[in-house]
């Protein structure tokens, strides 16, 4: 195994235990701990953390450690707004490619995927589901640029779509996937479009912050 490719590996298993709610957000994410936890050194574990700080995930504050980001209910708004600009951009531009429904194969695939995961006990399932179908969106556009600017967003989406799939159900963000790929298929822009922007604004309705503080009154264990 490559140091890289294990420096990878700590990365998105520190996601998914986010995904999973064993880390919430503002939580000191121990190095030590970690690598014991994932049976590694503590080298990939600490350029992991390196990493996911340079995504925004992890913050390294002075004599408190690397902490989970903070989740407040006007930064997941930001986010959003960020992200429903470069989603956006994507329908549009896969629309304009050139080539009939098949070039939307991969993206049903990868609502086909979510649609399994939805039904999965490990809440990272749906999580890293959802992150692929979005991923396979931006990737339809064919714009290199585009889908680099939302990967570079997508772990701190991850650890939204973490809490918020405590508060909707998964079933219903299926649907949306298979309706935005279908309007997508039949070349319906505004419709697809609409369904866009639904599907990510439900985020900004939920009160985050409320969850983590509940969670956090909740006993260890």
């Amino acid at each position: 195994m490559q140091p890289r490719t294990m420096v990878e590996q700590a990365a998105e298993a520190i996601v998914a235990g986010a995904a999973r709610g064993i880390f919430l957000p503002e939580d000191r994410l121990v190095e030590a701990e970690i690598a014991r936890d994932l049976g590694i050194s503590r080298v990939p574990v600490r350029e992991a953390l390196r990493l996911l700080e340079s995504q925004g995930i992890v913050v390294s504050t002075p004599y408190k450690g690397m902490r989970l980001m903070q989740v407040t209910n006007g930064g997941v708004a930001a986010l959003m707004r960020v992200r429903l600009s470069l989603e956006t951009l994507a329908v549009r531009e896969a629309l304009a490619r050139p080539g009939g429904p098949r070039r939307f194969d991969a993206l049903r695939g990868a609502a086909d995927t979510f649609a399994e995961a939805s039904h999965a006990t490990d809440p990272a399932q749906p999580v890293m589901a959802e992150q692929e179908f979005h991923a396979a969106l931006c990737r339809a556009s064919g714009n290199a640029p585009l889908l680099a600017l939302w990967q570079s967003l997508a772990r701190q989406l991850a650890v939204v779509w973490g809490l918020a799939l405590q508060l909707q159900s998964a079933e219903s963000q299926a649907e949306d996937h298979y309706a935005l790929v279908e309007a997508l298929e039949s070349g319906d822009e505004a419709g697809a479009l609409a369904i866009l922007v639904g599907h990510i604004e439900q985020f900004v309705a939920l009160d985050l912050e409320a969850l983590v503080a509940e969670r956090r009154r909740q006993p260890a264990g």
